[in-house]
């Protein structure tokens, strides 16, 4: 699988879209322009209360803050025809527009997100929920390696699986709350065990190294550890390494928006504890429950 290297600017993904496409189309994406209105990243998950898509405008001046007037972004369910206005988050990054909405999802519909500008320029994309993401199985065991995830090799695309580390930092007399991800996606593998599954192993150790070398002098306490699984919807890209990367993600398949740049996904979540779960009279390894997230 390739390696992606971030690029944090949203208008130089703009400009890396447009060479990998042809050199001999020219844009200039921070002046008006006819067929780029909107960037789009984000997902839509069905396992969670809030959604959040991230819009990029183009605009005059790199420095200035994207400015949300006359922007309308709508999410709508295709199969229902429901649709709901995507609020305003009032906060921007340097790059980016924060829109939400509590609106529920449901697995395998499909839904359209549509930015529009009040002279009725527009970008869309459409995407389409997965089926559930059966649970996942823990397996931690005596192996001084590390333990074992195991994912059902029902689902058709995973789109992410990190562990999460939730740890208190007190340097001096400040405590401060971290939370340290770990991405595995890419180190699946196929075995018939579970009755067909993806798994991998996970080196704890390595991890808990990496958090105590970054913190030389503090004490730390580890207050609580996750699973983040995801599954993607047909639009899954499998080049992409994480659904964190959806906005660094450059190839000649880049954009799922029409009019527009970016990529956005469904996908179907969980949270799973760091804990093997078992039967009644512990003579097999089942599924933990799922989650909330701890922060």
């Amino acid at each position: 699988m390739k390696e992606h290297h971030p690029i944090s600017n949203p208008i130089l993904l703009l400009v890396a879209f447009l060479l990998v496409i042809g050199c001999d189309q020219t844009f200039e994406p921070l002046q008006e322009n006819n067929k780029y209105h909107f960037s789009i990243y984000g997902t839509l998950d069905a396992e969670k209360d809030t959604q959040w898509i991230r819009i990029g405008v183009p605009r005059e001046n790199i420095n200035e803050t994207p400015d949300p007037a006359g922007i309308t972004v709508t999410l709508e369910d295709v199969e229902t025809g429901q649709t709901a206005v995507m609020q305003d988050s009032l906060f921007a990054s340097r790059d980016l527009l924060n829109y939400w909405t509590t609106i529920p999802l449901k697995n395998e519909h499909t839904y359209r997100i549509i930015a529009e500008r009040d002279d009725g320029k527009s970008s869309v994309v459409t995407v389409t929920i997965p089926e559930e993401l059966p649970t996942p199985i823990v397996w931690i065991n005596n192996n001084p390696s590390g333990y074992m995830i195991y994912i059902d090799d029902s689902v058709e695309h995973i789109a992410d699986l990190q562990t999460k580390w939730y740890v208190l930092i007190s340097p001096q007399t400040e405590r401060v709350k971290r939370v340290y991800t770990f991405n595995y996606r890419n180190k699946l593998k196929h075995t018939g065990a579970f009755g067909g599954a993806y798994f991998t192993l996970v080196r704890d150790s390595e991890e808990r190294r990496f958090i105590t070398e970054s913190n030389a002098g503090a004490d730390i306490a580890v207050l609580h550890r996750q699973f983040f699984v995801a599954a993607g919807g047909p639009e899954w890209d499998d080049n992409i390494s994480s659904i964190n990367d959806l906005e660094y993600f450059l190839d000649g398949t880049a954009s799922n928006v029409e009019n527009g740049l970016g990529y956005v996904v469904g996908t179907d979540s969980k949270l799973v504890p760091y804990f093997t779960c078992q039967t009644p009279d512990s003579s097999d390894v089942i599924p933990c429950e799922p989650e909330e997230p701890f922060w």
